[in-house]
């Protein structure tokens, strides 16, 4: 087995959830690609750049084109098999036949693509990971990069699917008694938050409750309430101290999020001419926006994406050498809770040794690279 083919880490989502994961690879700018493994065999890979996730292929072609269509009554199965038949490109299709129009084909590219951002979320606790830092796995797939916001997509997961991360019980235990306070660079426009959501932030913003006090006040419902405060403390929208919230800095370049945004709802259609490069074109009988190539081992090379922060990670600031996969997120996520930071300075067993980088610390580092803990 060459490097190229050797993954920067591994793990699994018991270990370190898929929203851990994701927040550590927003707050540290990571550009590479997330592979993860479920119990079946099924193999679903994620394309970041600079901690935006921009293309995600799943393992089964879960939410094609077509099925979208169909659930939102946007066409009719007969023009869907009408469309399938010509054996061509199903979005191409559809808007030379005047069935869609380029700002629909657009959007629900966009719907689909949120659709299995989420449905990583729902992975159980068996799934396998492995993550290659710098691969451009899915550059040349599908269509044009997503721009959603990561915080928008990390709080869709949650509010679907927080039951799944087995630290969200644990962060809230820790958090028990504590007077929560937003941190002032908070920007709640970011997450896409709902009417319920928003109301127990007004409640954050007027005073500095406890999580008791708050599912006391029936001001949301209790799930809402308590996935909420853990999305909030996993990202340091809590202020304890610890610096600023977990992409903070790249806000300003980041397209604001709505709950609309994340949501699919009936589209009022026209005909249209088609233009060259359509977003989205699905071929036939697939469902997907491109096919399925190969998955290459090259390295990321520049790239014309329109993504926020041109900052990227050099080798000597990456935050994946040395130390574990679990440890790291571990110490940033305490660090963003604001919890006990000497818990996480244990020395990891050896089940938690998957490295970012080489398997043994990296040079000048203490036993075990990064410090090892407990993620919050």
């Amino acid at each position: 087995m060459s490097a190229d083919d050797l993954a920067t880490a591994e793990g699994d989502l018991e270990r370190t959830p898929f929203a851990h994961l994701f927040v550590y690879a927003i707050d540290q700018r990571l550009t590479g690609a997330l592979i993860l493994v479920d119990p079946t065999g099924g193999e679903h890979t994620l394309r970041i750049v600079r901690g935006i996730p921009v293309k995600v292929r799943p393992s089964d072609g879960y939410a094609r084109l077509g099925e979208i269509l169909l659930e939102e009554g946007v066409i009719t199965a007969e023009i869907l098999a009408e469309a399938l038949a010509t054996r061509g490109l199903l979005g191409d299709v559809l808007m030379l036949s005047g069935c869609l129009d380029t700002a629909t084909i657009d959007w629900l590219a966009q719907v689909q693509f949120v659709r299995r951002m989420v449905r990583l979320f729902d992975l159980p606790p068996q799934t396998r990971y492995r993550y290659f830092d710098g691969l451009d796995v899915l550059a040349e797939w599908g269509g044009d990069p997503a721009k959603v916001d990561p915080l928008a997509l990390l709080w869709a997961g949650l509010r679907d699917h927080g039951e799944r991360s087995t630290r969200l019980e644990r962060t809230l235990e820790r958090l028990a008694g504590v007077p929560l306070r937003l941190h002032l660079a908070f920007e709640s426009g970011r997450f896409g938050f709902g009417e319920a959501e928003l109301a127990v932030i007004d409640a954050l913003q007027g005073a500095t409750p406890t999580l008791a006090a708050l599912l006391r006040s029936g001001i949301a419902p209790e799930p809402t309430v308590r996935k909420l405060i853990y999305t909030l403390a996993i990202t340091r929208c809590l202020d304890f101290g610890k610096g600023p919230p977990v992409g903070a800095e790249s806000s300003s370049s980041v397209p604001p999020a709505s709950a609309a945004s994340l949501s699919l709802g009936r589209m009022q259609l026209r005909a249209t001419v088609h233009r060259v490069g359509a977003a989205a074109p699905d071929p036939a009988g697939d469902g997907e926006r491109a096919p399925v190539l190969g998955r290459s081992r090259r390295r990321d090379r520049p790239s014309s994406e329109p993504l926020p922060s041109p900052t990227s990670i050099t080798a000597g600031a990456s935050p994946l050498l040395g130390g574990s996969l679990a440890a790291a997120v571990a110490a940033e996520l305490a660090s963003a809770a604001g919890l006990d930071s000497d818990r996480a300075t244990r020395e990891p067993s050896d089940r938690d040794r998957e490295a970012w980088g080489s398997p043994g610390p990296a040079e000048g580092a203490a036993p075990g690279g990064s410090p090892a803990g407990e993620d919050p």
